[in-house]
Protein backbone atom coordinates (compact mmCIF):
# COMPACT_ATOMS: atom_id res chain seq x y z
CA UNK A 1 0.00 0.00 0.00
CA UNK A 2 2.91 2.57 1.09
CA UNK A 3 4.10 2.91 -3.22
CA UNK A 4 0.69 4.01 -4.07
CA UNK A 5 0.89 6.05 -0.75
CA UNK A 6 3.85 7.48 -2.06
CA UNK A 7 2.32 7.78 -5.77
CA UNK A 8 -0.38 9.60 -4.20
CA UNK A 9 1.75 12.02 -2.22
CA UNK A 10 3.65 13.14 -5.38
CA UNK A 11 0.14 13.73 -7.80
CA UNK A 12 -1.31 15.88 -4.78
CA UNK A 13 2.13 17.74 -3.83
CA UNK A 14 3.52 18.11 -7.50
CA UNK A 15 7.32 17.17 -5.96
CA UNK A 16 9.01 16.21 -2.73
CA UNK A 17 12.36 15.58 -0.93
CA UNK A 18 13.69 12.14 -0.26
CA UNK A 19 14.03 13.36 3.57
CA UNK A 20 10.67 14.67 3.60
CA UNK A 21 8.58 11.46 2.26
CA UNK A 22 11.30 8.93 4.80
CA UNK A 23 9.75 11.45 7.58
CA UNK A 24 6.19 11.35 6.23
CA UNK A 25 6.07 7.68 5.82
CA UNK A 26 8.16 6.43 8.69
CA UNK A 27 10.95 5.09 6.83
CA UNK A 28 14.08 5.42 6.08
CA UNK A 29 15.69 7.37 3.08
CA UNK A 30 16.86 3.96 1.51
CA UNK A 31 13.74 2.89 1.72
CA UNK A 32 11.80 5.89 0.21
CA UNK A 33 14.31 6.34 -2.72
CA UNK A 34 13.93 2.86 -3.74
CA UNK A 35 10.02 3.06 -3.87
CA UNK A 36 10.38 6.14 -5.53
CA UNK A 37 12.73 4.62 -8.78
CA UNK A 38 10.26 2.22 -8.88
CA UNK A 39 7.81 5.14 -9.87
CA UNK A 40 10.45 6.40 -12.08
CA UNK A 41 10.91 3.19 -13.80
CA UNK A 42 6.98 3.57 -14.38
CA UNK A 43 7.76 6.98 -15.92
CA UNK A 44 5.55 9.15 -13.35
CA UNK A 45 7.96 10.95 -11.94
CA UNK A 46 11.37 11.62 -12.32
CA UNK A 47 14.33 13.03 -10.46
CA UNK A 48 15.21 16.45 -10.30
CA UNK A 49 18.90 18.03 -10.86
CA UNK A 50 20.63 18.11 -8.05
CA UNK A 51 20.96 21.26 -6.46
CA UNK A 52 17.15 21.82 -6.74
CA UNK A 53 15.37 23.66 -3.86
CA UNK A 54 12.52 21.91 -2.15
CA UNK A 55 9.02 23.54 -2.06
CA UNK A 56 9.36 25.01 1.12
CA UNK A 57 12.11 27.41 0.18
CA UNK A 58 13.45 28.08 3.04
CA UNK A 59 16.86 27.49 2.40
CA UNK A 60 18.25 25.73 5.39
CA UNK A 61 19.19 22.98 3.95
CA UNK A 62 22.50 22.74 1.55
CA UNK A 63 20.78 21.95 -1.83
CA UNK A 64 23.70 19.65 -2.63
CA UNK A 65 22.16 17.34 -0.30
CA UNK A 66 18.51 17.14 -1.14
CA UNK A 67 17.18 14.55 -3.67
CA UNK A 68 13.94 16.04 -5.23
CA UNK A 69 11.72 13.78 -7.22
CA UNK A 70 8.19 15.55 -9.29
CA UNK A 71 5.19 14.55 -10.52
CA UNK A 72 5.13 14.24 -14.38
CA UNK A 73 2.22 13.14 -15.62
CA UNK A 74 -1.01 14.59 -16.11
Amino acid sequence: MMLLDIKEHLRTNGSTAVRDLALKFNITQEKAKSMLEHWVKKGLIRKQAPGSLCQSGCRSCEPSTIEIYEWIKP
